[in-house]
Parts: C-alpha cells; sequence; structure tokens
C-alpha cells in the first residue's frame, strides 16, 4: 500500500530549494503510473502524535513561526510557508496510516511518499530540512518492537538522539541502524545496543553498501529482531544526486529491502531524501517493487 496526496507540494521551501515540490510531483506520478492500484490518500494526523517525539513547547514554535505568507528561515536550509506545518501534519498522518495498514495486517509492506522529510529532526530542533521526525513518530505510534534502518546518505541525527533519550528513560523497544556518507551533519560515529552506524566513504559504490550492511547492519537486525522495520528512505546515495557523495545504484534500494526481509516481513518504508528529480522516481519505483514482492 502506498500513502500519499497532492497537498504534499504545498510545503513551499523557496526557489532552488532541492527539497522542494518538484520531488514529489516527480514520485506520484509514477505512483499514478505504475502503482495506481496500490494508492490511498493519506489524512492530516492530530497535532498530539508530535508529542511521540517532541515535547508541546517544540510545537508552538514550529506553529508560532509558521508565517502567513512568504516565508521563514529556522536556519540557513529549513524554511517554513504557510501552509508547512499543515503539510508535516500531514506527513505524520501519512507515516501512520502505512503503519496501521501493517500493524492491521491489510497489507505486509506500506510506502509512504511524504514531506517534509524527518530524520534530522531532533527532539527540540529543526534542521537539515526537517520539522518533525516521521520515523521516530511511526514506531512510537506501531507499539510494537521496531527498527528504523536509515540508507540515506546523511545521517539521520534526530533519529538517534531521539533513540537515545528512549533508551536513557528505560525504554529498549526502538532501534535505529543507518548507512551514510561520512559528512554532513557529522554526527553518526558511535555504536550501542540500540544503535547501529555503518559510515561509507566519499565515493563509496554499490559493493561498499552491500558489504556494510552485510557486515554491519544485518547482524545488528538479527540481534535486535524486530517485529517491524522502518525504513527512513533517502535516496540521495545514489550515484547522480547534487547531495551527496556515493554512488549506489537503483538496484540497491531493492536490495536493502530484500536483505531485510526474511529477518522481518513488516515493513514500513518512509520518504526521507532524493534531489535529482530525473532519477528519483525511478530509485523510488525499484524500491516500491521490492516491497511489493513477498518474501
Amino acid at each position: 500500500m502506498i500513502f500519499t496526496h497532492p497537498d504534499f507540494e504545498k510545503h513551499d521551501t523557496g526557489e532552488g530549494h532541492p527539497e522542494c515540490p518538484a520531488r514529489i510531483r516527480a514520485i506520484n506520478a509514477m505512483i499514478d503510473r505504475d502503482f495506481s492500484d496500490d494508492q490511498e490518500r493519506a489524512y492530516p494526523a492530530d497535532e498530539e502524535k508530535i508529542l511521540l517525539a517532541h515535547p508541546q513547547s517544540y510545537a508552538d514554535m514550529i506553529l508560532d513561526k509558521t508565517p502567513f505568507e512568504g516565508y521563514h528561515a529556522l536556519d540557513h536550509d529549513t524554511n517554513l510557508c504557510s501552509d508547512s506545518f499543515d503539510i508535516a501534519l500531514l506527513a505524520i498522518g501519512a507515516s501512520c496510516m502505512a503503519i496501521d495498514a501493517v500493524i492491521n495486517e491489510d497489507a505486509q509492506t506500506a510506502f509512504a511518499a511524504i514531506r517534509p522529510p524527518g530524520h534530522h529532526a531532533l527532539y527540540e530542533t529543526p534542521m537539515g530540512f526537517c520539522l518533525f521526525n516521521n520515523a521516530f513518530i511511526a514506531a512510537r505510534h506501531a507499539g510494537v518492537r521496531t527498527l528504523i534502518i536509515d540508507f540515506d546518505v546523511h545521517h539521520g541525527n534526530g533519529t538517534e538522539d531521539l533513540v537515545r533519550r528512549r533508551v536513557k528513560d528505560g525504554h529498549h523497544d526502538i532501534a535505529y541502524a543507518s548507512t551514510h556518507q561520512e559528512f554532513w551533519p557529522h554526527t553518526g560515529h558511535e555504536s550501542d545496543s540500540n544503535i547501529s552506524n555503518a559510515l561509507l566513504n566519499e565515493g563509496a559504490g554499490s559493493d561498499d553498501f552491500r558489504k556494510a550492511i552485510t557486515d554491519i547492519t544485518k547482524p545488528f537486525a538479527e540481534k535486535f529482531a524486530p517485529e517491524l522495520i522502518i525504513f527512513s528512505a533517502g535516496f540521495d546515495a545514489h550515484e547522480s544526486d547534487p547531495l551527496g557523495g556515493l554512488n549506489l545504484r537503483h538496484e540497491d534500494f531493492a536490495w536493502v529491502v530484500q536483505t531485510f526481509k526474511p529477518i522481518c516481513p513488516k515493513m514500513v518504508s518512509l520518504l526521507e531524501g532524493g534531489y535529482n528529480i530525473d532519477t528519483l522516481a525511478t530509485s523510488v519505483h525499484a524500491h516500491l517493487k521490492a516491497l511489493s514482492t513477498h518474501a
């Protein structure tokens, strides 16, 4: 099942911004063409869902800074327009609907084509185009033992931060595993019982990625034994992406799904990065085909 909505285009980040409406437009055009029977219309979450990852004061700050017109820059690359808060709630809603579809066994796998992305959103700090941490909220909403696997080119520092906070509070039901390039945001160097980080050097390609998954991430997943896998699905590790320095190919985004299905066939994938408009939809297509193939 695929959850999305044309209103995701309404999150306007400004002229020339890489996290632009054209990203979701290209993906949804591909979904309309090739997966039309699998589509479900997403609905926004209630504001209370934000509190699964962030404090009320943070949600209030994002809402207060949402402009009536024009733009508001939260930092040098994270912008708000008048629709941003509502569309962020729509992203959370789509994520939770995908979770419900899998947990309730309406589908074995689900994908949410959403924006803004979420994996850089810290407990009370937005960054890296991200407002609210969709993956962590979805994991909390699921209420089962959940592994978040992040293959975005950038480390999901926000998700790691939230998982570490949850472990510190005595909860070990959510784990985080990331493969990422050794660059911005300059995090993701340490691993422990609920965190697995596999760093890739600039220029690393398919063989390096697959070795990192096979040698580091897969054993971590097997040991954690999740009841649900959530992919933070960033496609900016592709060789064509303007914001990354890795050389993955479209097939790698299918292979990563196939690798983890024997460990846990219940999977939800949430869109994160991917900024080459000409190749993004092809990468997502490969990922969706793998998700739709039973283990």
